[in-house]
C-alpha cells in the first residue's frame, strides 16, 4: 500500500516568524522513492496523481492552503479529462522536468490558462528543466533544489537571476534547506519561500 509524505511550505516573515503555507505531498515508495516517481509511466503516474489529490482532499489541506503534487507533463497532455476531475483552487501542479517538446509546454500553458489552474516547474537548473520551459510556462511557482550543485548559493542565486529574467512574477520556492543559515542566506537574495529538512527542527524549537 503507498503511503502519503508532507513537507510543508513556508513563508518567512521576517524577525524568524515564518507562515506555513502549504505542503508537498508525495508518494512513499521506499528507498528509492526518487528514481520510481521519475520512472512511472503516464498510467501508472496518473493513478499516484489521483491518490495524492485524493489524500490531500481527505485531510483538508486543500482548503487550508496551496497543496503541490508532482506529475508528468506527459500525463498531463494524454490524461487531461481525469486530471481536471480534481482540479481545486489550491491546488499546484508541480511539472517534472521530463524532457518534452515545445508543442507539450505550450498546451499545458493553454490548459492552465483556460482551467485557472496553479503551475510549478520543479528542480529549475538541473537537466531537463530549462530557461525554455519556465518562459513558455510562466509558472507561478518555480523550485530551485539548494542541494543541487556544490557551489551551492552561486547555483541558488544564478538560478534565481534566471528564473526571474524568463518569468518575472512567478515565485520562487527553495527546496532541501536544512539549516538557519540557509535561510539567512536565502532571505538576501530575496527568496522567501522554502521546504527541507529544517522544518523538523522548527516544529519542535517554535511549535509551527
Amino acid at each position: 500500500m503507498v503511503e502519503v509524505r508532507k513537507e510543508g511550505i513556508y513563508l518567512e516573515l521576517g524577525r524568524g516568524e515564518r507562515r506555513r503555507v502549504g505542503y508537498e505531498y508525495h508518494p512513499d515508495l521506499g528507498i528509492h522513492n526518487y528514481m520510481l516517481e521519475r520512472g512511472v509511466d503516464e498510467q501508472t503516474d496518473l493513478v499516484l496523481f489521483k491518490f495524492l489529490c485524493a489524500s490531500a482532499i481527505v485531510e483538508g489541506d486543500l482548503e487550508r492552503g496551496l497543496v503541490f503534487v508532482n506529475i508528468k507533463p506527459t500525463t498531463i497532455t494524454r490524461y487531461t479529462t481525469d486530471v481536471v476531475q480534481f482540479l481545486r483552487e489550491n491546488l499546484v501542479l508541480e511539472i517534472q522536468r521530463d524532457l518534452v517538446s515545445r508543442d507539450i509546454l505550450e498546451r499545458i500553458r493553454e490548459f492552465a490558462e483556460r482551467s485557472d489552474l496553479l503551475l510549478s516547474v520543479d528542480d529549475y537548473g538541473r537537466e531537463g528543466s530549462k530557461r525554455e520551459r519556465i518562459e513558455i510556462l510562466q509558472p507561478a511557482y518555480v523550485k530551485i533544489d539548494l542541494s543541487a550543485s556544490e557551489d551551492r548559493f552561486d547555483f541558488v542565486l544564478w538560478a534565481f537571476e534566471e528564473i526571474k529574467q524568463a518569468s518575472p512574477r512567478s515565485q520562487v520556492v527553495l527546496k532541501n534547506v536544512e539549516t538557519e543559515d540557509d535561510l539567512e542566506k536565502m532571505v538576501s537574495f530575496g527568496i522567501n519561500l522554502w521546504q527541507g529538512k529544517l522544518e523538523r527542527k522548527l516544529t519542535l524549537t517554535q511549535g509551527l
